[in-house]
């Protein structure tokens, strides 16, 4: 298995990183014990790190105001989810919030669903759902992409990533995604800057598609 890197592990296990990103890490998580224990390694080492700094007073009422804001399904426990092809609760519980849940055709012949709660300035979430033999256009990134592979299995000319694994792309790296199961592929995608395709009227066409894909 492809595990998520370990400065995204510390950022999620710190709070540092992206709702998007710390989602994706739980949703490995909770599809492998063995990522799920990576991750709670470093909660709790960075939590020991914690209890050994000298104590601060709190302001009046600070732990009541905390506590009010605590909710419980944010903090519920990771666990390894024995129901392959369906979505880890991690990400079923951020798409539960929003209305529409409709996949969107985009260009290369795969589906799309924004998950609306874990986009932010700079920060990019979705569902994609990629067909047998297809594929997403050749492309780079203007910042890193992570992609977290729920069903099937992709190359994209790096590498081949299957289901529980987390492809990693850095600013520059030029890729093509391709489909080679015999299942559609769906994957988590979560995108720290613009997608940039290689092919100039593909990239025009693509511009309006995505300034039209809330429509």
């Amino acid at each position: 298995m492809t595990m998520l890197d370990d400065g995204w592990i510390l950022d999620c296990a710190t709070g540092a990183a992206p709702d998007a990103v710390r989602v994706l890490a739980a949703c490995q998580g909770a599809m492998a014990p063995r990522a799920a224990q990576r991750l709670a390694g470093v909660e709790a080492a960075f939590g020991a790190m914690l209890e050994r700094e000298p104590g601060v007073a709190l302001a009046p009422g600070a732990l009541t105001r905390a506590l009010d804001r605590l909710d419980d399904d944010a903090v519920a426990p990771v666990a390894h989810d024995p129901r392959p092809g369906l979505l880890p609760s991690p990400l079923a519980r951020a798409l539960e919030v929003q209305g529409d849940r409709r996949w969107r055709r985009r260009l290369g012949g795969y589906s799309e669903i924004v998950v609306e709660s874990l986009c932010a300035p700079g920060v990019d979430a979705r569902l994609i759902s990629i067909p047998p033999g297809k594929g997403a256009p050749e492309h780079d990134h203007s910042g890193e992409e992570l992609t977290l592979v729920l069903t099937g299995s992709f190359h994209d000319g790096r590498g081949a990533f299957a289901r529980g694994d987390v492809c990693r792309v850095e600013p520059g790296d030029v890729h093509q995604p391709r489909v080679d199961s015999a299942q559609t592929c769906v994957c988590f995608v979560v995108e720290l800057g613009q997608v940039r395709l290689t092919n100039k009227v593909y990239a025009g066409i693509d511009r309006i598609s995505r300034l039209t894909r809330r429509f």
